[in-house]
């Protein structure tokens, strides 16, 4: 398996960013990423950019909706009507148009400190036909925690980590209810990346660089051959993996994702049965296997929604006990010895027979 990490829901000066593409292919090479996902506020303005630039694949979507209810789309090439007031109607439209999209920061909070504690929430989730949904949105979550500015600046200045703790509660719980009900949701990382550049007593600031950001929460997309060098090609991989759940959430703030795996086996056999994002039968002698990148971890196998089997360490094999959505979460343990919410795979969907 080869994964390769990325950035996604970008922000450029064709709408409300302050970086062009190729300067943020430019920031996103030097961080090591291998593809970026711009997504503009109801604009396509830069798909005629899209390519290998850097050597990073860029690709172009749109964020669509301006107050509330905002949807990444993705695999379009004509600017879509969004829908604020009955979302629903909108994604039925371009799921029967075959596009991707995500439902992005669900439940952002607003602060008291910003547009006058403005959120762009959601106020009405979709039952139906969208790929999948934003679970962890560095911009989006900071915005949220901004609720005291000497704590704020404290964290802005000197220690970012800590105010990125770990994804908001309801955008997981949301999601395990979504596989709950026999849904193929896939959960993705986003940076809601904006540079933007404002002016604090006089002084000229940087809200977050590009090159900043493309090392906070990344998604690895998870492939079984290795990522091609012709554009065509390397972007239908790149939407694939993300339409089938073949990836992960990685906060690389705390340590790089890269090497991380999530695969069900037959029995002791060494290859595996199905990785994150896929589907298979239940069968007796099925083991999940967790491999972190990291000595110093815990990892979790949530199915169903609930805590099924733990363990600390680089690996975690366990025996699956009936059909199930099986997702693994792995926390990184800081010289200190605390926990940190670090990795969140997709889920291998076990499905009974018959």
């Amino acid at each position: 398996m080869y994964t390769y990490p990325g950035n996604i829901h970008i922000h450029t000066t064709y709408s409300d960013g302050s970086g062009t593409i190729d300067e943020i292919a430019a920031a996103a090479s030097a961080a090591g990423l291998r593809y970026i996902i711009i997504a503009d506020h109801e604009t396509l303005a830069g798909l005629p950019e899209e390519g290998i630039r850097h050597g990073v694949v860029v690709l172009v979507g749109v964020e669509l909706n301006r107050e509330n209810n905002h949807y990444l789309v993705l695999g379009v090439d004509r600017l879509p009507r969004g829908n604020e007031e009955e979302p629903q109607e909108m994604i039925d439209r371009l799921n029967r148009a075959g596009a991707l999209g995500f439902i992005a920061h669900p439940f952002e909070k607003g602060s008291p400190y910003i547009a006058g504690g403005k959120s762009y929430h959601w106020t009405r989730l979709p039952e139906r036909g969208f790929t999948g949904l934003e679970i962890w949105n560095y911009t989006s979550y900071w915005r949220g925690r901004v609720t005291s500015i000497p704590r704020t600046i404290y964290w802005f200045l000197f220690n970012r980590a800590a105010a990125v703790d770990s994804p908001p509660p309801e955008a997981l719980a949301l999601w395990d209810d979504y596989t709950g009900r026999g849904m193929r949701v896939t959960a993705i990382g986003t940076s809601d990346a904006h540079a933007a550049r404002v002016r604090v007593a006089g002084i000229p600031v940087e809200i977050f660089p590009y090159a900043f950001l493309f090392r906070q929460i990344n998604t690895y997309l998870c492939f079984k051959e290795k990522m091609s060098g012709a554009f065509p090609e390397a972007k239908g991989q790149v939407y694939a993996a993300l339409r089938e759940g073949r990836c992960y959430v990685s906060y690389d703030r705390l340590y790089p994702g890269e090497g991380f795996s999530f695969a069900a086996f037959r029995g002791l056999r060494e290859e595996a049965a199905a990785i994150m994002g896929e589907e298979m039968p239940w069968q007796e002698g099925l083991f999940l296997a967790v491999r972190s990148p990291a000595r110093r971890s815990e990892i979790r196998i949530i199915k169903d929604g609930r805590l099924f089997c733990r363990g600390g360490g680089p690996e975690l094999r366990c025996r699956a006990n009936g059909p199930g959505v099986y997702r693994a979460e792995v926390y990184y343990r800081t010289l200190a010895g605390k926990a940190r919410p670090w990795i969140y795979a997709n889920p291998i969907y076990i499905r009974s027979q018959g």
